[in-house]
């Protein structure tokens, strides 16, 4: 009997649980290790979900027909992965802040109002507690959590949109054949 291959979106979960796994042992790793403040070492979490694109986009393709795919084929299987990791990340930054690390929440929110103060040295030091107090609304678990899914989409899509062009395979004997 022949195996039918899984759905965009069946692959896309897969491929996004496996992502997004690895994205949260890293965190907690940086975490662990007092690191997670380091925006340098942080976007190394990004190589999981390019690889995770990549290689769950590729073994889609092996599982279409003569393992050929298009653009917009592999532009959706590659976003569908972006979509679950970015969401299943985001659930598990809500909880991060919330219960495991809320303490992490003040430090942001302390390193920028150090970043204020470098950036600004002419403000005042009223003014930068009425800026923190404004950003400070938006530094709770629940928008750090919802900005977080909505960036790491955004990259993602664009990150998706560019691996591909390269991750396309299309079939040259069918515009040969109608030339």
């Amino acid at each position: 009997m022949e195996e039918k291959p899984k759905s965009v979106t069946m692959n896309g979960l897969t491929w996004g649980i496996v992502a997004g796994v690895l994205m949260i042992i890293y965190s907690l790793i940086l975490y662990l290790m007092d690191m997670s403040l380091n925006t340098t070492v942080s976007w190394i979490g990004y190589l999981f979900l390019v690889g995770a694109m990549i290689w769950g986009t590729i073994e889609y393709r092996k599982t279409l027909s003569g393992g050929f795919m298009s653009y917009g084929k592999a532009f959706s299987t590659s976003f569908m992965i972006v979509l679950f990791a970015t969401l299943f990340a985001g659930i598990y930054a809500y909880f991060f802040f919330a219960m495991i690390a809320p303490e992490v929440v003040q430090e942001i929110i302390e390193m920028s109002r150090q970043q204020a103060m470098e950036r600004s040295p002419e403000m005042s030091e009223e003014q930068i507690d009425q800026a923190m107090q404004m950003s400070a609304a938006f530094m709770t678990p629940v928008w750090m959590s919802v900005w977080g899914f909505i960036s790491q989409l955004l990259i993602g899509t664009v990150v998706a949109l560019i691996t591909s062009i390269f991750l396309k395979k299309e079939d040259k004997t069918l515009t040969s054949s109608a030339i």
